[in-house]
């Protein structure tokens, strides 16, 4: 047994003869296939470089003669610019007729006032302690009260002194109609009141609030220390019971 087996080991090739073989071919065949490759891609780049070395040679070109060329024009002209025909046809001149204009009329006959009406018709002036004279300005009377809706500057708001209560309608009560009434007072320099919106209106009691509102006294608005005139907001409120 020991003897058989040793035989057929010596017998038998060593590693795997197919595989070798096969790659023996493989290794053929991609050798010549690169070859080709390598040939084939030599001979468009050869193709394509002798296309456009035709297509160049077929652009055409024209060669001028340096005898055939006209020599420059110089820098500095000589020759003088062309004259611009100038049309000297002037319209014949008109001789102005006068024309009669009705006389102006004289103003109308005026007096010169009077060292007396003219005192009068002066500011008052007062005399100072050193004799000197100082003018004395009434204070304008109209009073400039800012619209409605317009933004006054004021560091201290008015404030209500006296309220007056509204008068409850009659036709309101019936109707047991109540609620609040929102009115814009506008508040003078003084403190009254010199006219009102309804801004939050009840129809049956926008006429007793206003009324009420128009009725109340308030500490006026204060911009830099000195009485404004503004728009003030004014709840009045209607209650039934």
């Amino acid at each position: 047994m020991t003897t058989e087996r040793v035989t057929l080991f010596e017998f038998m090739p060593y590693g795997a003869p197919e595989l070798m073989e096969a790659a023996r071919r493989y290794m053929a065949r991609g050798v010549v296939t690169s070859i080709g490759i390598i040939f084939l891609g030599f001979a468009l780049f050869f193709v394509t470089n002798l296309i456009l070395s035709r297509e160049q040679e077929e652009i055409p070109v024209v060669v001028v003669p340096f005898r055939e060329l006209a020599a420059p024009p110089p820098l500095s002209r000589t020759d003088a610019p062309p004259q611009v025909a100038i049309s000297t046809t002037v319209a014949a001149p008109t001789v102005g007729v006068p024309v009669p204009v009705p006389d102006a009329e004289a103003p109308m006959e005026q007096t010169i006032a009077s060292q007396e009406e003219l005192a009068r018709a002066m500011p008052s002036t007062d005399l100072t302690n050193d004799g000197s004279q100082q003018i004395v300005v009434a204070p304008p009377t109209d009073e400039e009260l800012p619209k409605f809706g317009e933004y006054v500057y004021v560091e201290e708001l008015p404030e209500a002194i006296h309220k007056e209560a509204p008068q409850y309608p009659d036709l309101a009560r019936e109707a047991s109609v109540d609620g609040t009434v929102m009115v814009q007072a506008l508040v003078g320099k003084d403190g009254k009141v010199k006219d009102t919106r309804v801004v939050k209106s009840i129809p049956m009691l926008d006429a007793a609030a206003t009324a009420a509102v128009r009725q109340w006294v308030f500490k006026p608005a204060l911009s830099n220390n000195k009485p404004v005139a503004v728009w003030v907001a004014v709840p009045v409120k209607f209650t039934l019971h």
